[in-house]
């Protein structure tokens, strides 16, 4: 048994040997591969790291970028808001001066169209007035207190021919036109015609044109001298200042 001992301590103590060299072996090489991944864990951690870090600033920068882009956008939103406010105000204040125009416009057209109405109203009253004078007068009077005022307005006009000063009047023609509501009587001729040779200088014959219209009195037109002196014109006169007094 002892011997049997002898025997085995010797392969006992070589294979106890073999196992701690075994297990020292293993374990070195497990505590050198623990080592080495630690360490490409780490390195690993580190990369990760600053793939992380550099992720956050392209996240960053991203963001910026985006934040950017937002109060530009914004800003050019409210630009446009604010042109388009602004356009929309001169579209209006334009409308609103276009429409005071053209209601300016209508507005004077209606009153020149009034102006012109009235005025044409008041001429045709005027016409009418004179018309109806002259038809109140020959209604008035008869035919020989007719004659008598014509003979009156005629004989006025001579007077006042008479006592015209024609110094510094000139008449130069060699026709004249007459008209006279009767036909004039030739003493009237005479003294017309004797008149216009000693005021004016100029020997015309007297040919009249009886024009009823005239009412009582003489038109008469030498050159550039023209004289009305007919009732109708005193009618026209009288209706004119009766029109002043009423405005």
């Amino acid at each position: 048994m002892e011997e049997t001992l002898r025997i085995m301590m010797p392969i006992v103590i070589a294979h106890v040997v073999v196992w701690v060299v075994v297990v020292l072996v293993i374990r070195k090489m497990l505590l050198s591969d623990t080592v080495s991944a630690v360490d490409r864990i780490g390195e690993a951690e580190t990369e990760l790291r600053r793939y992380e870090e550099r992720l956050r600033q392209e996240m960053q920068l991203h963001e910026e970028e985006l934040a950017t882009q937002r109060r530009q956008a914004e800003s050019e939103l409210t630009s446009a808001r604010e042109n388009s406010e602004s356009d929309v105000e001169k579209m209006r204040e334009q409308v609103v001066e276009e429409a005071r125009r053209e209601a300016a416009d209508v507005m004077d057209k209606a009153r020149k169209s009034e102006r012109k109405l009235r005025e044409q109203v008041a001429l045709e009253m005027e016409e009418k007035a004179v018309d109806f004078g002259g038809r109140v007068f020959r209604l008035v009077f008869s035919d020989r207190l007719n004659k008598i005022v014509n003979s009156q307005f005629v004989d006025e006009l001579l007077d006042a021919l008479e006592e015209t000063d024609a110094t510094g009047i000139s008449v130069e023609a060699s026709t004249a036109e007459f008209s006279s509501s009767h036909p004039l009587e030739t003493a009237q001729k005479e003294r017309l015609q004797s008149i216009l040779a000693d005021k004016f200088g100029v020997n015309i014959e007297v040919n009249e044109s009886v024009r009823e219209e005239l009412l009582a009195g003489l038109v008469m037109k030498i050159g550039s001298l023209e004289i009305d002196g007919s009732l109708l014109s005193r009618y026209q006169e009288a209706v004119i200042e009766l029109k002043k007094e009423a405005a």
